[in-house]
C-alpha cells in the first residue's frame, strides 16, 4: 500500500482550510495550499510529487471539474477527493462518474479522514479507465437521511 506523503488541499475557507491541515500533519502528511484553481495549477507545475488532491467543490475561479481535469493533465494517475459542504446525492454521483477518488462532506473526524486517504489511494484509477459506477442509497442506520453509503441489500 502506497502512504500518502503529499496532499495540495485546494480550498478557500480558511476554517476548514486549517481543520484539514492539521489532521493531515497529525499524520505527518505534508500538505500544500492552493486557495484557488490558477494557485493549484502553480503549485502542481512547481511543487514536487502530489500524492493527493483534496478539493472544494467550488472555488472562485473553477469547480472540482476543473480539478480533476488539471489532475489527469499535470499529475496523472494521482487521485483527487471532492468536498462540499452541501449534502447533494447528485453532486456526489456527478463527482463520481467525473474521475473523483471519494467524495466528503467537512467536517471530517481525524479517523475518518485518515480511512478516506487511505481508501483512495488504494483505488487509483489509471487514467483513462472509469469505475463502476455504485449502487448509491441513502443509510436508514441511526436515522440519520444526509448518511450515504454504497452497497446492495
Amino acid at each position: 500500500m502506497k502512504t500518502v506523503r503529499s496532499v495540495l488541499l485546494v480550498h478557500n475557507e480558511p476554517d476548514t482550510f486549517r481543520g484539514l491541515e492539521e489532521m493531515l500533519h497529525e499524520q505527518e502528511i505534508r500538505t500544500c495550499h492552493a486557495h484557488h484553481y490558477a494557485e493549484a495549477r502553480s503549485i502542481l507545475k512547481d511543487a514536487g510529487p502530489i500524492d493527493l488532491v483534496l478539493t472544494d467543490a467550488m472555488l472562485p475561479d473553477g469547480t472540482w471539474k476543473d480539478a480533476i481535469r488539471l489532475v489527469r493533465k499535470m499529475a496523472k494517475g494521482t487521485p483527487v477527493i471532492v468536498m462540499s459542504r452541501v449534502v447533494n446525492m447528485q453532486l456526489y454521483l456527478d463527482t463520481q462518474d467525473g474521475g473523483a477518488a471519494d467524495f466528503i462532506v467537512p467536517p471530517v473526524a481525524p479517523r475518518e479522514l485518515a480511512h478516506v486517504l487511505a481508501v483512495a489511494m488504494n483505488r487509483t484509477v489509471p487514467p483513462g479507465v472509469r469505475r463502476p459506477r455504485a449502487s448509491i442509497r441513502r443509510s436508514q442506520s441511526a436515522g440519520d437521511p444526509t448518511r450515504l453509503w454504497s452497497g446492495t441489500a
